[in-house]
């Protein structure tokens, strides 16, 4: 049931980063609601867990992502496993790493973006301008983000707790 909440609230957040977000963007850059929810839920949970978020939001990134179908998946699924890894040795009701892990991996990812492109000799226009706003933006969206998704994960495992089986 788990999962398939995940794959709703994902495909929410894909249509509100197509529809709602470019409405605010600064020099063409825009938050992704869908990847920083993605590296957040990664945080808080298990690499299994990351896994599964991390091939979700990066298929559906994909569904517009035209050029390389894919590309999205790939990154994603490796970020989602880093941020799960940073998540096993921070101190879950902090939100500073969280935030600044948020504005790396996004410079990571159109890094990454740019490099698989340019192996594929896909031409990709790279605004370094461009990137830090929209890592700006990710990471103001993270310090709000990353304490809803981690306390609905802490109501959700105290209600586990006292579930008699």
């Amino acid at each position: 049931m788990e999962k398939i909440i995940l794959i709703l609230i994902s495909i929410v957040l894909l249509i509100l980063d197509n529809s709602f977000a470019p409405f605010f963007a600064i020099h063409g850059a825009y938050p992704s609601l869908l990847l920083t929810f993605s590296i957040a839920y990664s945080i808080l949970k298990k690499k299994e867990d990351a896994v599964f978020i991390g091939v979700v939001s990066g298929l559906l990134q994909d569904i517009y992502f035209y050029n390389g179908f894919g590309v999205n998946s790939l990154l994603n699924l490796f970020l989602c496993i880093m941020a799960s890894v940073i998540g096993e040795s921070i101190v879950r009701n902090k939100r500073l790493i969280p935030t600044v892990s948020i504005f790396v991996i996004t410079i990571v990812k159109f890094f990454g973006i740019f490099m698989i492109f340019s192996f594929m000799d896909i031409i990709v226009e790279v605004d370094f301008i461009k990137i830090i706003i929209m890592g700006l933006y990710n990471s103001i969206i993270m310090f709000f983000m990353y304490k809803i998704v981690s306390r609905q994960l802490d109501k959700n495992n105290n209600n586990q707790q006292w579930r008699f089986k």
